[in-house]
């Protein structure tokens, strides 16, 4: 008799071992999907972002471009600058003070052109904001913040990008 319930012990314990192992291989499994589907998300997202900022960058030579209050009136912000930044906010906060810093120097770039602006010169908006000496420190601003953005998005690519 004790043979027989030493036969039936091992038999549970087996068969629970097995369903433990087995288990124990399920959430594992589990975890590691989960953990892959979430960088094949931060790598679709970082790619995005990274498409909002390069798309950002027409808006400088946009701005420029224009020859009617209308038309700065339209380019008041750059859309793709703030899908870049929101993306920023809620995947890689890391890189959220940068893009801030980086909307905010369009934004005094932007400033800058406005106050410069006249529809009675026959010069684009740019043209006309060149030609002043204090327009170095607006544009000088902007490009240092976009760069530094745009290095800190090369720099964690490896990061963001590795699924």
């Amino acid at each position: 008799m004790k043979q027989e319930i030493l036969i039936a012990i091992i038999a549970a314990s087996s068969a629970l071992c097995g369903v433990i192992i087995s288990q124990a291989i399920s959430l594992t499994r589990t975890f590691l999907d989960r953990r892959h589907q979430r960088q094949i998300l931060l790598r679709q997202k970082y790619e995005e972002m990274m498409f909002h900022f390069s798309d950002s960058l027409q808006w400088i030579q946009q701005v420029n471009m224009c020859r009617t209050q209308q038309e700065i009136f339209a380019l008041a912000q750059c859309p793709a600058t703030r899908k870049a930044l929101s993306l920023c906010l809620l995947y890689f906060p890391n890189l959220s003070g940068p893009a801030n810093d980086y909307l905010l120097a369009q934004l005094s770039y932007y400033e800058f052109i406005i106050k410069n602006f006249s529809e009675n010169i026959p010069v684009t908006a740019g043209g006309q904001a060149f030609t002043k000496p204090e327009c170095k420190a607006p544009t000088d601003n902007l490009f240092a913040k976009k760069n530094h953005f745009e290095d800190l998005i090369i720099s964690m690519a490896k990061k963001y990008t590795k699924a």
